[in-house]
């Protein structure tokens, strides 16, 4: 009889591409999910085995044929751009505050992380992009939202712009649905049973950053679009621009210019699933440099419920080992972790902050 440590191994080993990939360490490994979503026998194993050692190894790799709809993408994208061109006017109307949910003006934040400040000089200076931050969206009678939890609020939708909220809203079914038919991947790629887990995603959350990048004149030394900072995610989603900027740290602690793929989306791991793993996979430092042109980003983070514990999973502490993170539900994570990563320097957005009780 198998022990209950091998019950579930791998069956296979990773992939010839994959570990070519790894091993230039000049791309992002691509992965074919096409194969295991339409239900290919052996497909879940052998992505199990590329995630496993993409995890250990980068913590970033992109998909393709991955079932999202180019034109939703594309549509998504044009409407992000347009989302960014109302008026200032109606922009400061619906800027971020006790729930971080809204608008966030350019250099109005300063972003910065304990979890990577081993590998990554702490942050002073402001973050040059602009962003509306969207949460799950929830009616006005939602519990949450009648007891005010925090960033569990109503998001702040343009008025000027309707079509921007139907199609975000397609956008983020979209890649719910996707990061669902994800989670038995990483379950195998931990050498767990496929369905681990299933009990934490009844009612997912998420967090939508559409994001503005625009080419700054005058950046100061050690400035950045965006700075250094590791997702909180379980794991993110990000469908690939032409225009580059992000740029990944590879373990050698040097910076990798992630390379446009048609059609992909890039995958990462965040803090969570890192804390599930008692540290197997890593949650990546990465960063946005001033882009040569206009860039927009439609990054979707992908969480478990408010209530799943986010202790690490007994079968990833190995012998002799002890869990490195104490226990405690999502939601007990979440909070800290975004007054960790966001501080907002705006003197006037503090001051209504402080008026409103939101700071």
């Amino acid at each position: 009889m198998p022990s209950p440590a091998s019950a579930h191994s791998l069956t296979v080993g990773p992939s010839a591409g994959a570990l070519e990939a790894i091993r230039r360490g000049t791309n992002l490994p691509v992965l074919d999910v096409g194969p295991y979503l339409a239900g290919v026998p052996g497909a879940l194993e052998q992505l199990g085995a590329d995630v496993k050692m993409i995890q250990e190894k980068l913590g970033f790799f992109a998909i393709v044929n991955h079932g999202i709809p180019q034109s939703l993408i594309d549509e998504s994208f044009r409407q992000t751009a347009r989302l960014f061109e109302i008026p200032m006017e109606e922009k400061l109307r619906h800027r971020v505050g006790y729930h971080h949910q809204g608008y966030l003006p350019p250099k109005a934040s300063i972003l910065q992380s304990r979890a990577i400040i081993d590998k990554i000089a702490v942050n002073t200076k402001k973050d040059t992009n602009a962003a509306w931050l969207f949460m799950r969206n929830r009616p006005a009678d939602d519990p949450k939202v009648s007891a005010n939890v925090r960033h569990r609020g109503l998001n702040q939708w343009p008025e000027s712009l309707p079509e921007f909220r139907k199609t975000l809203l397609d956008y983020q079914l979209s890649m719910e649905k996707l990061a669902l038919h994800l989670l038995p991947i990483y379950a195998r790629a931990l050498e767990l049973p496929s369905g681990h887990f299933d009990s934490m995603f009844k009612a997912p959350e998420y967090y939508q950053r559409c994001a503005y990048y625009h080419p700054e004149k005058h950046m100061e030394d050690g400035q950045y679009a965006l700075a250094p900072h590791s997702d909180g995610s379980f794991l993110t989603l990000l469908p690939m621009t032409p225009v580059p900027g992000l740029q990944v740290m590879t373990p050698s602690r040097d910076w990798l210019n992630v390379s446009y793929v048609e059609g992909a989306l890039i995958v990462n791991t965040g803090q969570v699933l890192n804390r599930l793993s008692n540290d197997r996979f890593i949650a990546t430092p990465h960063r946005v440099i001033n882009p040569p042109t206009e860039r927009y980003a439609l990054t979707f983070f992908f969480y478990p419920d408010d209530d799943a514990s986010v202790a690490p999973i007994p079968a990833c502490v190995g012998p002799g080992e002890t869990p490195k993170y104490d226990s405690r539900s999502f939601y007990e994570f979440f909070v800290p972790y975004l007054d960790d990563l966001y501080h907002y320097n705006d003197k006037e957005f503090m001051k209504e902050a402080e008026r409103t009780g939101s700071a």
